[in-house]
Parts: structure tokens; sequence; C-alpha cells
């Protein structure tokens, strides 16, 4: 290799782990307008004076623009400016946190988080849809390892100062959260640079080549993948909105305890995210790899269902379970995605399985919370439970089909 073409392989390798690195910030810093509300969820009906039901309903409707402004963004992000785009969406996080801390009534706080979803919800299939374009073939399983710890490190960092700011004045948090926001914004806008590596249009030599036809056997696997992260955000974002309230009222901790307690949930998402890229080595098919973190994520919900007064076990089964919903939610939303860049759009794709996920979301913050009103949490840990055998009986049924069909093996 001559010296000009080692310089210049560098110097690209450079620009890729720059792009992966600015596409983790943004997306690490946008948890700090995403769960600035849910970390202090329970401060909030103390200040407030409202039902698990009513602070719920906030992340409900944060949930529902959510996943819809994903379905949308994921089909359109390839035509955005990905320069403004995401420092707008970082931005407009921002100054819903700094409203909040401002002091709004708590009837107004749902929209200002509703707005704010509609925004976020940009983000992800933008940055899948950035990394497919400018990290190449050597460095996609770095990009998909690092990405796959955005949520634990933003749900650890905006979890960590909760529990750090709630014996001063949990309204810091807010902020915070929007000067860091801001400052991320910045960063983003003078540092991204658009990259060269996507190939899914174009051949060697440079013509566009005719659309992949998407198999009707595809479109099952997708939908069932739907359904999967569904449940999975269902379990995994109803565990971390309520957890707090859930150590709290079951084992009488204190405010900036359980808060801190509640960190253990991340830091074990962080593993998930690692062991999902792994075991990915050795289990290649979706579906399969999938069904195994469910399977998993069944018998430790039923040890929390049954060791519930225990706090020790209890803490340790959840975090289990959050590196077990982490990894599964890396395989749906993260590496098949990526994986798929040559044959549909990943920032699309990843739009549609990301954005379909909030339906759980959007169902976990009100409907536990209900539950919980009427029924207690045991009947909480059932629900949880249930859903995820569900999800169980609809992939065994599609695997019974895909031994006759090798073309259903996804």
């Amino acid at each position: 290799m001559f010296v000009g073409e080692k310089k210049l392989k560098n110097k690209s390798e450079t620009a890729q782990y720059i792009s992966i690195f600015v596409c983790w910030l943004a997306y690490v810093s946008v948890y700090f307008g995403r769960y600035s509300y849910s970390a202090n969820i329970a401060l909030v009906e103390e200040d407030y004076g409202v039902s698990h039901a009513s602070a719920g309903l906030v992340m409900t409707f944060f949930s529902i623009a959510y996943g819809s402004g994903q379905l949308i963004h994921g089909v359109l992000c390839k035509y955005y400016p990905r320069k403004y785009i995401v420092s707008f969406a970082l931005i407009v996080a921002g100054i819903m946190d700094l409203i909040v801390f401002l002091g709004v009534p708590f009837y107004l706080i749902k929209y200002l988080w509703l707005i704010s979803a509609v925004c976020q919800s940009i983000l992800w299939p933008m940055l899948m849809q950035v990394i497919s374009e400018n990290v190449s073939a050597k460095l996609m399983k770095t990009a998909v390892l690092v990405m796959s710890t955005t949520t634990s490190f933003g749900t650890l960092l905006i979890y960590g100062m909760s529990a750090v700011l709630s014996e001063i004045n949990y309204k810091l948090t807010f902020l915070i959260g929007s000067i860091i926001l801001f400052v991320v914004a910045a960063i983003w806008f003078f540092v991204y640079k658009p990259g060269g590596y996507i190939r899914m249009n174009f051949n060697k030599s440079g013509e566009k080549k005719s659309e992949s036809k998407v198999s009707v056997y595809l479109v099952f696997a997708i939908a069932l993948l739907i359904v999967f992260s569904i449940v999975i955000n269902f379990v995994k974002d109803g565990l971390q909105t309520w957890v707090p309230v859930i150590l709290k009222k079951l084992h009488g901790m204190p405010d900036n305890l359980s808060i801190l307690t509640t960190l253990t949930l991340p830091l074990f998402g962080i593993f998930g995210a690692t062991a999902a890229v792994l075991i990915n080595k050795k289990i290649k098919k979706i579906i399969p790899l999938s069904m195994l973190f469910l399977g998993s994520t069944a018998i430790f919900n039923l040890i929390v269902l049954i060791f519930q007064k225990n706090l020790i076990i209890t803490v340790f089964a959840f975090g289990i379970l959050e590196l077990l919903l982490h990894g599964c939610a890396n395989v749906i939303v993260s590496i098949f995605p990526l994986n798929m860049r040559e044959k549909m759009s990943s920032g699309a794709l990843a739009g549609i399985l990301n954005g379909s996920a909030y339906v759980g979301s959007a169902a976990s913050s009100y409907l536990l919370g209900r539950i919980a009103d009427v029924s207690g949490w045991s009947m909480v840990f059932l629900a949880l439970l249930g859903t995820v055998v569900a999800a169980l009986v609809l992939g065994g049924i599609y695997l019974i089909f895909s031994i006759k069909k090798s073309e259903m093996r996804i």
C-alpha cells in the first residue's frame, strides 16, 4: 500500500469513528429530555398531588407521539438534511425541559412531552440512516456495538443525576438536562460530516440498480419482530418508569435511594447490548435470537412475581431483566436494520420497528399505573409475564411454519 493510500485510509477510518461518536453522543444526550420526567415520577406525584395513572399519562402521551413520529420519520429520514434536523430535534427537547424547570401546571406537562416526542422521534431512524451511510462494512460491528449502549448510558446518566438532585430540588434535573441538550446540538451542527459508504442502490459502475423486492416472508418476519418490539418496550419501559415507585411502595425506600437503586437497570442494560452482539455471532437468525432473550425474560419475570417481597432478589432480577430486554431490543432495532441495509433503508426499517415498539411504551406507562392503583403491584408483575409468554407463543408458531419454508428463517 502506498503512503498516500495509507493516509487516505486512516483519514477515512477516523471520519467513520467521528461519525459513530457524534451519533452516539446525540442519542445519549436526548435521554436528558426523555427520562428527566420518569426518573423523578415519584417526586412529581408528591409535588403535584396526582395519582399513578395521571403521572403515567405524561409518558403515554410521549410514547404515542414518539412511536407515531418514528413510523413517519423512518420513511422520510433519508430525505432530511442531516446536519440541521438532528440539532433541531435536540434543541426542541432542551426547550421542553427548560419550560418544565421554569414551572408549569401539571396538566400542561403531557403536551410539552408530546411536542418533545414528535421531535425526538426523528433521531433513531435518522442516526441509523447516518450510520448506514457513513460507516463501512469493516467498522459496522463496532458501530452496532457502540450504538447499542446509547439507551443504557443515557438512562444511567439521567437517573444518576436525578438521584443526586432529588434531595436538593428535583427540577434542577430539567435545567441541567436542557443545557446538555443545547451543547450537544451545537456539537452535532459543527462536527457532523456526510459520508459515502452506503451502496444499497448503486453497483460498482455507479449505475442505479433496480429496487430489491421485499418478499412476503420478510414482511411476515418484520411483523413478528414488531410484535416482539412492542412487548419488549411494554416490559422494559414499564419497569424503567415504575421501579422507583415499586421500591418505595413495597420496600419503603426513600426517593433518592430508590432512584439510585434503579441505576442498576441501565448498568445491566449495557451488558445486554454487548451480549446481543456477541451471541449474534453464534445465532445468526434474528427471530431465534430474539426468542432466546424473550424466553429468559419470562423466567426472570416469574422470579420477580414470586420473590417480590425480597429486596435483594427483586433488584437482582430487575437487573437481569434489563440486560435481557436491552439485548433483545438491540437485536431488533439496531442489528437487524443495519444488517439489512443492502436490501432496504436502515432508517426506514429502524423507524418502523422502534416506532412500533412505543405502542408498548404508551400502554405500559398508563396501564401499569392503572393496574397498580386498582389491583396492586402483584398484578403488574403478572401482566408483564403474560405479555412475554404471548409473544413467545407467536414466535413458536412462526418457527413451526419456518421448518417447511426456508425463506421464513430470518
